[in-house]
């Protein structure tokens, strides 16, 4: 597996030195290697399992009598969909090269 700084590097030279496009594709290409290993391995997005998981830990912290920490949990399903969103979209913008 790549590290990161030699995959920023390599992504770095792609783009003609621009860093922050480097440093975004290079998150980018981190999170959807990570979904698509476990998607490989659970048949399952990582994001989804995420997503699930904030949602039960947010209802069990709510019925716990913990209702700030439920509710704080409860706030992070949006995030994680919001990542699938962003690996979703750079599946796209790959496919269209």
């Amino acid at each position: 597996m790549a590290t990161a700084q030699s995959v920023i590097a390599g992504i770095d030279k792609q783009t003609g030195g621009d860093t922050q496009t480097a440093k975004r594709d290079a998150a980018e290409t981190m999170l959807k290697t990570v979904d698509g290993a476990t998607q490989n391995s659970t048949g399952v997005s990582l994001f989804h399992i995420l997503t699930l998981g904030a949602i039960g830990a947010s209802v069990a912290l709510f019925l716990a009598g913990k209702k700030s920490a439920g509710i704080f949990v409860g706030l992070w399903p949006p995030t994680f969909q919001a990542l699938k969103a962003v690996v979703d979209k750079g599946d796209k913008r790959q496919s269209n090269r």
